[in-house]
């Protein structure tokens, strides 16, 4: 079994659910998922794994009492060796909690940083005020492709890479850089960096 990450979303408007599960569709259908797409169960879910999945989710938080909060919904995704599958995971939540302002919980046990095993956001930022930026790592980050190749992701604090952010020319550091067939580029999310990464490699490799 791949590495699992658990995902729990707390204090949602009832009224904002449809809007919710729409944007939470349209990031997860926007880039390729090495093993499985992310889904999000809720009380309105007519699948019934998720209705299912979603009420033991319920009764195992009450009776735990594990987090302070009405659960609004729940899920988890299986990560199969590509790092950007986890962190696709967690800029998704952090763009519905910032858009929705609800508090997000994500737990990824297996994750090799210790710091990044749980996540907590509060309306898009740490429990502290800061960026979820600022506890990323500084390295490259590597996403796998299909027959062994790969393209380097680097991270808004990558400064000590020629790769980096600059500083004062993105005031919450939230630009990647990424590194294909040679070719370096920024943009200004992980989620454009990744999709332009991806159109750059698709493109140039019809003509190897």
């Amino acid at each position: 079994m791949g590495r699992v990450i658990h995902i729990r979303l707390y204090g949602l408007v009832n009224t904002e659910r449809d809007s919710l599960q729409s944007r939470f569709a349209y990031l997860a259908a926007g880039r390729e998922w090495r093993d499985q797409p992310p889904w999000l169960a809720d009380a309105g879910s007519t699948a019934l794994f998720e209705q299912l999945y979603f009420a033991e989710a319920l009764e195992h938080e009450s009776r735990e009492r594990l987090e302070t909060g009405t659960l609004s919904a729940a899920g988890f995704v299986r990560v199969a060796g590509d790092e950007t599958d986890a962190l696709a995971v967690v800029f998704m939540f952090r763009d519905l909690a910032e858009r929705f302002a609800v508090r997000v919980v994500i737990r990824d046990p297996d994750n090799p940083i210790a710091k990044l095993r749980r996540i907590e956001l509060e309306a898009g930022r740490l429990p502290d005020g800061r960026a979820l930026e600022t506890i990323l790592v500084r390295r490259p980050i590597f996403k796998r492709l299909r027959g062994g190749q790969r393209i380097e992701m680097y991270p808004p604090r990558a400064l000590g890479s020629a790769f980096g952010t600059l500083e004062g020319i993105d005031g919450e550091r939230r630009s990647w850089s990424f590194l294909v067939h040679g070719m370096r580029d920024s943009r200004p999310s992980f989620f454009e960096a990744e999709a332009e990464a991806m159109r750059i490699w698709r493109g140039l490799r019809f003509l190897d």
